[in-house]
């Protein structure tokens, strides 16, 4: 359905706040569950959560989940959820520990109770008719995965510069250039079906974004859907992602580059298994192509415990590591 119009336990929570309303009988299952994660974004989450419940849509289930902010984010939420009187199944809560980008997100899919589930973060506001877009979407196509445009935000409020268009799939749904492809869609705006986690399991860890292991899985199960309208308004380098990018600027360069070095790997090993999975064979240009861009990584990564380590590897060909040797080496040389 390649169309362009064109499982974590459950946890025990006692820091819980949740209202049943009218408009949804607990017997019934939504026709989607929006869930929106935040973390440390006491400056955005008010107009994200405002966004969110003034959707002009019908009854769905709502999960506001917090990553244990250590700063005053939690108790917006709670103050927004609290006076709310919607047609909507709402619920708020927050871990009692971090625990990092991925595993929050498993945790939310175990609470959803819709098997299409919206995503947002707690830096970014909905179009007022995001959701039911996508749920229309959803019924209509079938789609696994439905993303979209966005209006871009820059860090000082003026327009973006929209470099998330560059990503693949606003171009494309060819599987063996998403195979290695680094930016694939722009994830602040997806919708997603449970299937792509039930079949193909979990999420690596949190140094490989989900938009990259989900957006391939979708293309897979040929269940992309791209709808060209600006649901989401998407502040640039400020949300969690840019959280962590500022994190790695305090590395040294050779730090920096291991780390992306290994999220780029743990990306490929993720798609080499979901390849598999789904039923791709050894021999096939999709999974020969993402088995030798892993060798050429490993090859790199084995750069900086020594060219004897990476000589001596089995885990890749010759070719892998003299490139490997060749290519850090200048690096190395460059940023010193």
């Amino acid at each position: 359905m390649r169309t362009a119009s064109r499982s974590a336990p459950k946890r025990k929570d006692k820091r819980c706040v949740a209202r049943k309303t009218r408009g949804l009988q607990v017997s019934q299952t939504p026709a989607a569950t929006f869930i929106l994660l935040s973390y440390c974004q006491e400056d955005t989450i008010t107009e994200a959560v405002e966004s969110l419940l003034e959707q002009n849509c019908e009854p769905i289930e709502i999960i506001i989940s917090d990553d244990a902010s250590t700063d005053g984010t939690f108790d917006k939420i709670q103050e927004l959820t609290n006076s709310y009187r919607g047609p909507h199944s709402l619920k708020a809560r927050r871990n009692d520990m971090n625990l990092g980008l991925n595993r929050h997100i498993e945790l939310a899919i175990s609470l959803a109770s819709s098997d299409l589930m919206i995503w947002a973060a707690g830096d970014d506001r909905n179009a007022p008719g995001r959701i039911q877009k996508i749920v229309d979407c959803h019924r209509k196509t079938g789609a696994k995965l439905i993303f979209s445009d966005a209006e871009t935000v820059g860090p000082q409020g003026g327009p973006g510069g929209n470099a998330y268009k560059r990503a693949l799939f606003y171009k494309n749904f060819n599987t063996l250039d998403a195979a290695t492809s680094f930016s694939l869609f722009l994830g602040a705006t997806a919708a997603w079906h449970k299937d792509l986690y039930r079949k193909y399991g979990g999420l690596p860890e949190d140094s490989a974004y989900e938009d990259l292991i989900l957006g391939f899985r979708a293309l897979l199960e040929d269940g992309l859907h791209y709808i060209p309208e600006k649901l989401v308004i998407y502040k640039e380098d400020v949300g969690i992602s840019a959280q962590l990018t500022k994190k790695i600027s305090t590395l040294t360069n050779q730090e920096r580059r291991t780390r992306m070095l290994k999220g780029q790997l743990a990306v490929l090993e993720q798609r080499l298994a979901d390849a598999r999975t789904f039923g791709l064979a050894e021999n096939s240009p999709v999974v020969r192509k993402m088995t030798q861009a892993a060798g050429k990584i490993r090859a790199r990564l084995d750069f900086y415990d020594g060219i004897g380590a990476v000589l001596a590897s089995g885990h890749y060909g010759w070719g892998a590591k003299l490139q490997g040797i060749a290519s850090e080496g200048m690096r190395r040389l460059r940023n010193r």
